[in-house]
């Protein structure tokens, strides 16, 4: 396989459906071995193709997503090497939404710590560039965002609120939108439960300091600089975080 990534590493045009689906056949296949030098070498042919691969983007996500979605990967390492692949695809309107719709439930069921960290890092900037289109596309996934930024499991309500606070500093320019604005509001809520979980009871949060150093970094960061937020987010965070 490193031979055929160091071709395509030097080929300068975009693969044709068809061959492009061939070899991310290959890809997803290799991705499954038990042999950790097989996979990693599935990503990198991966990434040798990339521009083939956002250039066919929506097939790409369906087809590296086939197996997680229907509970049928091979496990932790190969479900790693999979959402490893999905961080190469570029935000556009058919692929970011087609991701996001397959990934967002992936994650709030996913139990691999290892998995979660390789998924959630990919989804911001998908979620920013929808918003600054003043997409209406999006109500699933901010109810679902919502709903596990408090989740009763830690690893999953830490990926959701580092997902949230990712998305905030991906693209913040839309916060200016009607759209991005109703999305920031629906967070809000969730954002303030995490200030005051983490700063009322620090030491035996289980989940650590980091779901509060999100929110206090996005109300102090995206939100401060927001005239839509103005009125209220210093308030919230002057109550809840000891500056002395």
């Amino acid at each position: 396989m490193d031979t055929v990534t160091s071709f395509f590493q030097f080929y300068p045009h975009l693969l044709e459906e068809s061959l492009f689906q061939r070899i991310l056949t290959q890809i997803v296949n290799n991705s499954k071995s038990s042999n950790a030098l097989v996979r990693t070498s599935a990503v990198q042919l991966f990434s040798a193709v990339r521009s083939s691969a956002n250039a066919h983007g929506v097939l790409t996500v369906n087809d590296v997503l086939a197996l997680p979605k229907a509970g049928r990967s091979a496990g932790p390492d190969h479900r790693i090497a999979l959402y490893s692949m999905l961080a190469l695809l570029h935000p556009a309107t058919a692929v970011s939404q087609s991701l996001l719709e397959a990934s967002i439930p992936l994650l709030s069921k996913e139990q691999n710590e290892g998995a979660i960290a390789a998924l959630a890092p990919s989804l911001g900037m998908h979620v920013a560039f929808l918003l600054k289109t003043d997409t209406d596309k999006l109500n699933n996934v901010t109810q679902l965002l919502v709903k596990e930024m408090n989740s009763s499991k830690p690893a999953v309500r830490r990926a959701f609120t580092s997902l949230a606070g990712d998305i905030f500093y991906e693209g913040g320019g839309f916060l200016d939108g009607e759209k991005g604005v109703a999305f920031a509001n629906a967070l809000v809520p969730a954002f303030e439960t995490s200030l005051k979980n983490a700063s009322g009871n620090l030491l035996n949060n289980p989940a650590g300091a980091l779901e509060g150093y999100v929110a206090a970094a996005v109300f102090l960061g995206p939100f401060l600089r927001s005239e839509q937020f103005s009125e209220y987010k210093l308030c919230v965070c002057t109550g809840l975080i000891d500056t002395s």
